[in-house]
Order: C-alpha cells, then structure tokens, then sequence
C-alpha cells in the first residue's frame, strides 16, 4: 500500500470519509479490492517464504521456533501492521510512518541527489534533503498546507532507511534471546518470550518494507499513474497502483505456491547483504525495483500486464522480495551471537530479580 490518508499521494480507498464504520468498512471493501491482496495477503506471503529461506540455513541453531506454524502466521500478519499504522488520521504518526513506505528516485535526480549519494542515516538525509532544496528551489514537490498536514510531501521517502533501521532492531532483539539462551535460567521465561514477542514484530515489519521495496511504484513519482512528460502514453489512471497490488495477484492467483515455485525454476540473483552494514544491499533492492517502473507500464499498456507476462513480472518480484527478506534475516542472525562479556553486560544492567510467589493475604511467600 503506497498511498496514506494524508496529502497528495492518498489512493482511492481513503478518498472515502464514512464516519459510520460499518458504512466505512463496505466502501472501503466495494471501492477497493486492494485491501484484500498485495496489502496483507501479497505481505504475508512473502514473509512466510522469507521464513522459509531463513530456516532452511538456520535448520540447527536456536532459532527453529521461528518456523512453527503460530509464530510464522504471527509474523506474517505482523508484516501488515506498517499499513495499519494509517488507519487513523493522526498527523505524529503520519509524519514518521508514511515516508517509509516509497522512496521516489526522481525527486532525488531533480535536487541533484541519487541513490548513490544520499546520506544513510534518516536525520542526515533529512538534512541533505533541505540542502539540496535550497540549491535547487525549483526542484522537488511543494508541501500543501489544506492536504499535507503531517508535513511528508515534501521528502521522497525514507524507505532505504526504513529497511535498514527495521534490520537493526531486529540484529538487535535476536541478540538479546541469545543472551538470554546462554544465561539458561528457568526464572527468566517471560523475559524469553516478550522477546519472542519482539522478534516477531521486528521481522514482520522488516517484511513489510521489505516488501513495499519490491513493488516498482514504491520507488518513482509515477506511483498513481504517469505524471509530466508522457510521450509513450503510459496510463495516468491512479487506479493502477491498487491493480499492481491487488489485482495482480488475485487474478494470477499469485501466493505463497507460486513463490515458491518460481524460486525453485527461475531463482533471482540472492542479494546479499553485509550483515553489519545492509545500506550497500539496500540500494542494490531499490535499483533492481526502480528498474522494472517502465516495463511495468509497458506491460500494462500493452494488456499484457493481465497475461503470461504480466503474471510471470509479479511473480519475479515478490521472489525477489522474499529472497532478499531471507538473506537480511539471516545475515541479522548470524551477525547477533554474544559473547560472554555481552553476556555479562546484559546481566549486569538487566536487574532481573524473580518473582517471589505470594502468600494468603498478600504478603511475599517465605
């Protein structure tokens, strides 16, 4: 799902104000068939595939829980909650999340910015973005202050940023499990599984971005239909950024089989991130993505989009997604494992104390 409720970039689905969520939930469900494919089912699959190509490496370390049935239907729905963060109009939440989700490489070209020299981290990309701004004032989109109350119209997206911050945290969380594994103390249970908890809901937000990344639309200003100079007379529809979500997959009936099955005839190139550093393998996503804009409207020119070709595109780039999903969760674990003096750090600062059982009356058991 590219488009949020705030500014320019809303899709159709949140053109519809219905104060009745009854009446709301029907229009949403008859106005947009979006809502039922690439925005939770399309993200779910590729989390489950990602799973799947994590556990296939991981098969015997501590990690197998992951691959359970509950915990990877868990994770797979926690990869949805990034577009459900949009389900209220609250421009705090607004301003941070939205700009995760796309990064649209021409904004960058127009401030004389690229792939390549934009700055890692958010607040010095943010910064860089200003600059650029004030040597190119013409260049870039102008914020409207009647839309554009969280103030995003402005940036071309964080979603580099997003995917990589989103992988730290999960390097993180999976580091302090094993910290907890060598500890080995029975008392600590409900510390293991909160963060269990959290392990889940770094790698489903991972998958989320992730995902957004593979979806062409999510990387240029062309993300509801072709704007400017149009000489090849691609569509100029907003309606074909929820056809490329959703259609697409429920009329090919693209899911979790056939992304398994094109990794296993036709596997992409494994992106593979360096597991202390994941900017290099980030970049490389979005360029592999951003390179498929043109052939995407080519093919929905041409109606092949609902065809062989166009099922077998979609296809490719949810493989893609769930590939690279897999290589960044498993570059996460393998670069987490403690050492005795994190071992011993983490106790140090954790003041884990046990419970002590209560007795009749309230007072603590002796």
């Amino acid at each position: 799902m590219h488009a949020g409720p705030e500014g320019p970039r809303a899709g159709i689905r949140y053109a519809i104000r219905v104060r009745n969520p009854t009446l709301y939930l029907v229009a949403l469900i008859l106005s947009s068939p979006a809502a039922f494919a690439w925005d939770a089912p399309g993200h779910r699959a590729i989390t489950r595939i990602g799973i799947e190509r994590f556990e296939e490496k991981i098969a015997d370390s501590g990690a197998t829980w992951i691959g359970e049935e509950d915990w990877s239907i868990q994770i797979a729905d926690l990869a949805t909650m990034p577009d459900r963060w949009r389900n209220i109009k609250n421009p705090f939440l607004a301003h941070l999340n939205n700009p995760d989700h796309y990064l649209d490489v021409e904004d960058l070209t127009d401030l004389g910015l690229s792939l390549q020299t934009i700055q890692p981290l958010r607040h010095e990309f943010a910064a860089q973005l200003r600059l650029a701004r004030d040597s190119h004032p013409s260049a870039g989109r102008q914020s409207n202050p009647k839309f554009d109350t969280a103030k995003t119209d402005a940036y071309p997206g964080f979603l580099a940023q997003a995917i990589c911050e989103n992988y730290a945290k999960l390097q993180s969380n999976f580091k302090t499990l094993r910290c907890l594994e060598k500890i080995n103390d029975p008392a600590r249970r409900n510390q293991v599984q909160a963060v269990r908890m959290a392990i889940a809901m770094s790698m489903g937000s991972l998958a989320h971005f992730v995902g957004d990344c593979a979806q062409p639309l999510h990387t240029t200003r062309h993300h509801h239909g072709w704007i400017g100079d149009n000489p090849n007379g691609y569509s100029t529809r907003k309606e074909i950024h929820g056809q490329i979500d959703a259609d697409t997959l429920r009329v090919h009936s693209l899911g979790e089989a056939a992304i398994r099955a094109r990794l296993k005839s036709n596997p992409p190139a494994t992106n593979t991130p360096d597991p202390t550093n994941p900017w290099g393998a980030t970049i490389s996503q979005i360029e592999r993505s951003h390179a498929q804009v043109e052939p995407l409207y080519i093919l929905e020119k041409s109606g092949d989009l609902w065809k062989a070709p166009g099922a077998e595109f979609i296809a490719e780039r949810l493989a893609d997604a769930s590939d690279f999903l897999g290589a960044l969760y498993i570059a996460a674990w393998e670069s987490s494992a403690p050492g005795d003096e994190d071992v011993a750090i983490f106790v140090k600062y954790d003041g884990f104390a046990p419970q002590q059982p209560e007795a009749p009356g309230g007072a603590p058991a002796r």
